[in-house]
């Protein structure tokens, strides 16, 4: 991870973020977008894949190959609360005082915009785009598998890692834990592997469970408990 090229931001910049990587001006309403980010990884299609519990620690502990090997950039991203449905609606909202909806303005401005997605992603959102309903993983990988090359932005959310901790009282053994990362790493391999050429592969990571040693952090960082650093990778093919 300390080869990558990083940059410094807040969630509620991504829908920004990545409608510049799409191409698409952003609105002055919203936050505007993280600085840096090279124009090279500017793509007319995005896989956007949300890995919940999978924050900036957890990465570089359990070392997924695809996900470190490939990538090319690394968004670490602060916010008010690093639970997942804040998260979302920062995502999808920006700036919750605004009438914005990233998937909406992406489909008004001309590009086909496919959600998969458990019913708790929609709840609240306003989304009018074209979803698919998944209730689990394994599901959301094969839904995509079917349509990855026949939309422009495809939204996509992972949950087992969320469960694995749940079910395990947010302890879960470590080597359950690494096949089940390594499962979902060898999944997007074969989604990047699959996509048309030039597209931008965008994983978020939602807040993560590893403590985060105070030595290494400073400030409010420095003060979070249970949760790690939440972190966008990109991968343009």
């Amino acid at each position: 991870m300390s080869d990558l090229t990083a940059f410094q931001g807040h969630m509620n910049q991504m829908p920004s973020t990545l409608l510049s990587l799409l191409g698409i001006l952003p609105p002055s309403r919203i936050p505007p977008k993280v600085e840096g980010i090279p124009n090279s990884l500017r793509s007319e299609h995005i896989i956007f894949a949300i890995f919940d519990n999978f924050g900036l620690l957890e990465c570089t502990y359990y070392q997924p190959k695809f996900l470190i090997g490939k990538s090319q950039a690394i968004l670490m991203l602060d916010t008010t609360n690093p639970y997942t449905r804040h998260i979302l609606q920062e995502i999808i909202h920006g700036n919750p005082a605004t009438d914005f909806n990233l998937l909406n303005h992406i489909a008004q401005s001309g590009r086909k915009v496919t959600m998969i997605a458990r019913p708790d992603d929609l709840a609240g959102t306003g989304v009018s785009v074209e979803t698919k309903p998944s209730d689990s993983d394994n599901r959301t990988y094969i839904e995509t598998v079917k349509i990855l090359n026949r939309t422009d932005f495809l939204w996509i959310h992972f949950l087992d890692f969320e469960n694995l901790y749940k079910q395990y009282s947010f302890r879960p053994p470590k080597e359950i834990t690494q096949k089940l990362i390594s499962r979902t790493d060898k999944w997007l391999k074969v989604l990047h592997k699959q996509a048309r050429p030039g597209t931008l592969m965008a994983v978020l990571g939602t807040h993560g469970r590893e403590e985060a040693p105070k030595i290494e952090y400073e400030g409010k960082y420095a003060d979070w408990k249970r949760a790690s650093l939440p972190i966008c990778v990109l991968i343009k093919k």
